[in-house]
């Protein structure tokens, strides 16, 4: 999923409410937010996302690190030594047809 408007926002901001930690909530907004292939992987680098987010790099990558053991992200592939992300596509799929249509725009 890529978020497009306030909609989309507020949409994440519920699903990961009373979920996720901050930190966490973060990560899965600067990855939602962010540019996507078009399987939804996130080319940027994780240093880059740790600056946005005010974060330092190995929080960051902790907080990364307990989204893929929870089941909020998974590894997509690497490019060399570093490692490729993704949102789960499956934990957006309470949103109907609004959720698939935002992963092809996002794609």
């Amino acid at each position: 999923m890529r978020i497009h408007d306030a909609e989309d926002v507020q949409y994440l901001l519920r699903k990961t409410g009373r979920v996720l930690n901050p930190n966490q909530r973060l990560v899965v907004m600067l990855y939602a937010s962010s540019n996507q292939r078009p399987d939804g992987t996130v080319m940027i680098k994780a240093s880059e996302m740790a600056e946005t987010a005010g974060m330092t790099a190995p929080v960051f990558s902790r907080t990364r690190k307990e989204l893929v053991a929870a089941g909020w992200m998974e590894e997509t592939g690497s490019i060399g030594s570093v490692k490729l992300y993704r949102l789960v596509p499956q934990i957006f799929e309470d949103r109907g047809p609004a959720g698939r249509h935002l992963r092809a725009v996002g794609s």
